[in-house]
């Protein structure tokens, strides 16, 4: 296993490696683990936060109601039909 510093090195060196324009991104990407990683070492009850990489639903519909809604609304892609 490598050390911390064996690991900075590899990253530094990936980093180097991209084209600046994707370094705002990766910065984003590297926050968003940052915060995650925090997350992960907080209570159960201070948990519930989210990370940011993806979302929560909240939605009271039954699934029939929610499948016949997407059924209705996303009912084709670039002139094909999508069976659901």
């Amino acid at each position: 296993m490598q050390t911390k510093s064996n690991y900075e090195k590899v990253i530094l060196k990936e980093i180097r490696e991209l084209p600046g324009e994707a370094l705002p991104q990766v910065l984003k990407i590297l926050r968003s683990i940052k915060e995650a990683v925090a997350i992960g070492h907080l209570p159960a009850e201070k948990k519930r936060k989210t990370s940011g990489l993806c979302g929560i639903r909240r939605d009271n519909r039954t699934t029939e109601e929610i499948i016949e809604d997407i059924r209705i609304n996303r009912t084709g892609f670039g002139g094909r039909e999508v069976q659901l």
